[in-house]
């Protein structure tokens, strides 16, 4: 830099002429900054012209189409007949319109075929449950069962009988109550969980299998293996059923079933159903039954829903 400056001071002229190599340096360096100026100007004058055609332009709205709000419940169902000679399950539906402001309730029944007028019996078990609902309080929900098995059994003289599985979703806890061997899935990040437990003899002789009392083997192969234990139409009924709410997960899926589905499909069958969008998962689950070809295909009746809701513990009512 020092040498830089020293070149600076020395005069132009030399001996009464200009040094040709420092005129030269100086003429360079003169255009370049001149050279700078103009291209600085006009790059100025082109941004404040482009500033100037944008203000003009006119706002126009966005083209970009949001897509449907997700509800916060998904819902849907299928039923078949199968090789039966009536159809004996019964089930249903409060209204879904009405979820954000009343919960839902869920109701299925299947009516014992070997027993009196069954389907008949199913249609009540439900008709009761739904036309009770909303009710304030879900604690107020199992003696209730309790009466109506007690007022089923005093109607049909203990010859009349149905299973019942029932859940309620308010906010994103879940309830539910289930007699017999209707079943209630959950599909939660890929892994399906039975939150009920049938009310088989099976059970009892899986029990005594476990005590050293049998075999398993056995227990599965016995005749009355699937003989209920429970069901609605007994005098003094035991209803399985959540004492304290289920909170549910975004993306929770839950698969209320008559034996009709779960007896003739594998778990693995149901799992990958359940994958699918509500509707489309009780087309899958029927075009899997008609496809086993069962012989003396029970009736078979399917709930689906999906929960997109929050995951907080939320309040609400009970």
């Amino acid at each position: 830099m020092d040498k830089f400056l020293e070149w600076l001071d020395q005069p132009l002229l030399e001996q009464g002429g200009l040094k040709s190599g420092m005129f030269l340096a100086f003429m360079i360096i003169i255009a370049s900054v001149l050279a700078l100026m103009i291209i600085v100007y006009k790059v100025g004058i082109k941004r404040k012209h482009m500033r100037e055609e944008i203000g003009k332009r006119p706002i126009e709205e966005s083209t970009t189409v949001r897509p449907a709000d997700i509800p916060v419940l998904e819902a849907a169902n299928m039923q078949g007949q199968g090789e039966r000679h009536e159809q004996q399950d019964a089930f249903g539906l409060s209204l879904l319109d009405a979820y954000e402001q009343q919960g839902i309730l869920a109701v299925l029944c299947d009516g014992m075929g070997g027993m009196f007028e069954g389907g008949r019996i199913a249609q009540i078990v439900s008709a009761r449950l739904l036309g009770a609902y909303p009710w304030l309080d879900d604690d107020t929900v199992l003696p209730f069962v309790e009466e109506i098995s007690a007022d089923i059994y005093r109607k049909f003289l203990g010859h009349g009988g149905s299973t019942l599985v029932a859940i309620t979703i308010r906010k994103n806890r879940l309830r539910f109550w289930s007699v017999g061997d209707s079943d209630l899935f959950l599909l939660r990040e890929a892994h399906l969980y039975a939150l009920n437990q049938r009310q088989e003899y099976k059970n009892e002789l899986l029990m005594h299998a476990l005590e050293g009392m049998g075999s398993v083997e056995a227990a599965y192969q016995d005749p009355q293996a699937g003989a209920l234990l429970e069901y609605i139409g007994k005098e003094d009924v035991q209803c399985d059923y959540l004492r304290i709410p289920f909170f549910l997960l975004p993306g929770d899926t839950l698969l209320l079933c008559s034996d009709g589905v779960s007896d003739t499909l594998t778990r693995k069958q149901i799992q990958e159903a359940m994958y699918l969008q509500p509707q489309a998962c009780c087309e899958k689950l029927e075009e899997e039954i008609l496809q086993a070809d069962r012989e003396n295909q029970d009736n078979y009746t399917a709930i689906v829903l999906r929960y997109h809701g929050s995951h907080r513990e939320e309040g609400g009512s009970k």
